[in-house]
């Protein structure tokens, strides 16, 4: 092997340099991904190998449940290409005599999907992560809101999740939607016996009266104001016929109730009751106990008008 600048190294940098670069194609060809297995008849016909004899089918795996294997009788020829490939991509030229053919065995080649790679971008500075979970700009640690690309695919749950989700806020707003409008049913006529203009037949209607609750008026049509007692209507005063059910506190349009005046009790009629001297028959004052005219000071003889209640204050007494 010998490179296309320079002279020629030695025998044993020589056989060093193919060996590093044999290890090199051995590594290439390891995390290569999969090839299609299209492309084989092709390297078949351009190494004049013969046609695969066979196809046989691996079971099948959780990453690849429908792999297949082709069976590879020429395996020598086709790394011998794949090494002519890679010494022409770094300008090394690969003389015949150099080449070691393995044994042509036969090899099964799995055919397997695509896989392929993911990058993570940081989210604040646009850099791409490497194999390290740190950015090398920003020294960012990854994290969730950090994109990915390809992005990720939906499980199996989180899509039964969603279809669930989708069908709920549906049937929400389909109950929450207003009903269709109910279609308008054709109006029954009758002829005017007047000639006048036709007769048209409505839903009955009931009658909506209004009592005034002081003079028991009934409201005129449309009237707030009782012609009577010129009493404004007011949540009072009754409805007919009635609906506690949906207004409980009043009637739309009625006033709050004026104030009434407070109902007359019965009281016990009360007679101011005089003390007189006995003396001079002078009238003592309010809360006076010596008389103002003689100087005597009230006694059991002091006369008290009405008399009677004196009568019975002293046999309470006795």
């Amino acid at each position: 092997m010998s490179t296309q600048q320079g002279s020629g190294p030695s025998g044993e940098d020589k056989h060093e340099g193919f060996s590093k670069y044999v290890k090199r194609m051995r590594m290439a060809m390891r995390r290569s991904s999969a090839v299609k297995s299209s492309p084989a008849p092709a390297t078949q016909e351009a190494t004049g190998a013969p046609a695969p004899s066979q196809n046989t089918t691996l079971p099948a795996t959780s990453r690849t449940p429908t792999a297949s294997a082709t069976v590879m009788s020429n395996w020598g020829a086709i790394q011998e290409q794949k090494a002519r490939a890679l010494a022409a991509k770094y300008g090394l030229a690969l003389e015949p005599g150099e080449w070691k053919s393995s044994s042509d065995i036969t090899v099964q080649r799995v055919v397997r999907p695509i896989r392929m790679r993911v990058r993570r971008t940081c989210h604040r500075c646009q850099t791409t992560f490497g194999p390290d979970k740190v950015c090398a700009s920003c020294q960012h640690v990854r994290c969730t809101s950090c994109p990915r690309h390809p992005a990720t695919k939906p499980s199996d749950t989180q899509a039964q999740t969603e279809v669930a989700l989708q069908t709920l806020l549906s049937r929400k707003l389909r109950e929450a939607a207003p009903p269709p409008p109910r279609p308008k049913e054709p109006r029954l006529t009758l002829p005017s016996r007047t000639g006048g203009q036709n007769v048209v037949h409505r839903p009955p209607r009931q009658r909506i009266r209004r009592t005034c609750h002081r003079c028991s008026t009934v409201f005129a049509a449309n009237a707030v104001e009782c012609s009577t007692c010129q009493h404004i209507r007011c949540t009072q005063c009754p409805r007919e016929p009635e609906k506690l059910d949906k207004y409980p506190n009043g009637y739309p349009g009625d006033a709050d109730p004026p104030p009434e005046m407070p109902a007359r009790t019965w009281k016990k009629p009360r007679q101011r009751v005089r003390y007189f001297c006995h003396r001079c028959s002078n009238v003592y004052q309010s809360r006076e106990t010596v008389c103002s005219h003689c100087g005597q000071e009230k006694c059991d003889e002091t006369i008290r008008e009405p008399y009677v209640m004196t009568v019975f204050l002293s046999l309470w007494t006795h």
